[in-house]
């Protein structure tokens, strides 16, 4: 069975055969989907792809995908990312036309839109769509329905995993954007402290999911960008759960510890905790921010 991650990650030397050998034995929803592993690159990856492609997203029905009853339900255990994520790229998108990819129940859309000349998006779930639409968002299934060329930003905040074809669906959103335009992406890191270091198998067999097709790193995530047309690269960490999240996982084997525990939460706490997991390449999370090249 053809494995579409495992042939891009080899043809552009990233992993060879050699290199991929069994990680884990699951994903936490089904039991015919392993993990994978490069021990050169520290790539983690699905053992296949053909269980995912865009009909399995279109397929969704209402919220339920985001276990939520309704749009309000859907953004809400979100939003304390949305916000930052608000906070980190507004001057970004402030007076641009912007782009966000695989947008959901389009939380990020109410708060950066209004800073943005133009917002589009692009969501293939039909009744999420339906239901932005409706709210007066312009809303399309796939990259190429989008009707405008010239692109300033692009955000991809968490959908690049899920992608059976990452380096051509980058290709086709460069197509769409302007020359010297921005893109951001924002992927779960195969680096993760409680993956990497503290080897948690209660975080495994919760994390690894059967939509997650590829862990990155710092170096495949900049390759896949290099090898879509894109330059001037740079790729950061960012931790997502604090320190409180951790200790829960340690302590009791479960997530959520990040509300749970929230007593265990300072603002100065949580950053330096990030700053320290960043220093040791040890977030949760990579962001890159690229350029899309000039032409000719």
């Amino acid at each position: 069975m053809e494995n579409k991650i495992k042939f891009l990650l080899c043809e552009l030397g990233i992993s060879t055969e050699a290199s991929i050998s069994p990680f884990y034995p699951r994903v936490r929803d089904r039991d015919d989907v392993s993990v994978w592993k490069c021990q050169t690159s520290g790539v983690i990856f699905l053992s296949r792809t053909d269980h995912i492609d865009i009909s399995y997203y279109e397929s969704k029905k209402n919220f339920r995908y985001w276990n939520a009853r309704d749009r309000k339900a859907a953004i809400l255990p979100e939003y304390e990312d949305t916000k930052r994520r608000f906070e980190q790229f507004k001057n970004t998108v402030a007076g641009k036309k912007w782009m966000d990819l695989g947008t959901g129940a389009g939380g990020i859309l109410d708060l950066l839109a209004p800073v943005s000349s133009q917002t589009v998006a692009v969501e293939p779930q039909e009744n999420a769509r339906q239901c932005l639409t409706e709210l007066g968002y312009a809303v399309y299934p796939s990259v190429s329905e989008v009707p405008v060329n010239d692109l300033e930003v692009v955000t991809a905040f968490h959908v690049y995993e899920h992608l059976t074809d990452p380096i051509g669906t980058l290709s086709a959103v460069r197509r769409k954007m302007a020359e010297n335009a921005k893109i951001i992406i924002e992927v779960p890191h195969a680096r993760d402290f409680l993956i990497a270091f503290l080897d948690l198998d209660a975080f495994k067999s919760f994390t690894f999911w059967s939509e997650h097709l590829i862990l990155h790193t710092r170096d495949s995530l900049r390759i896949f960008l290099e090898q879509a047309g894109f330059s001037n690269i740079n790729i950061k960490g960012h931790q997502r759960y604090p320190l409180a999240n951790h200790l829960h996982w340690i302590a009791k084997g479960l997530p959520g510890g990040h509300e749970t525990w929230s007593h265990l939460r300072t603002p100065m706490l949580d950053t330096t905790y990030g700053d320290m997991l960043a220093q040791l390449d040890n977030t949760d999370t990579l962001i890159a921010i690229a350029t899309n090249k000039p032409s000719g």
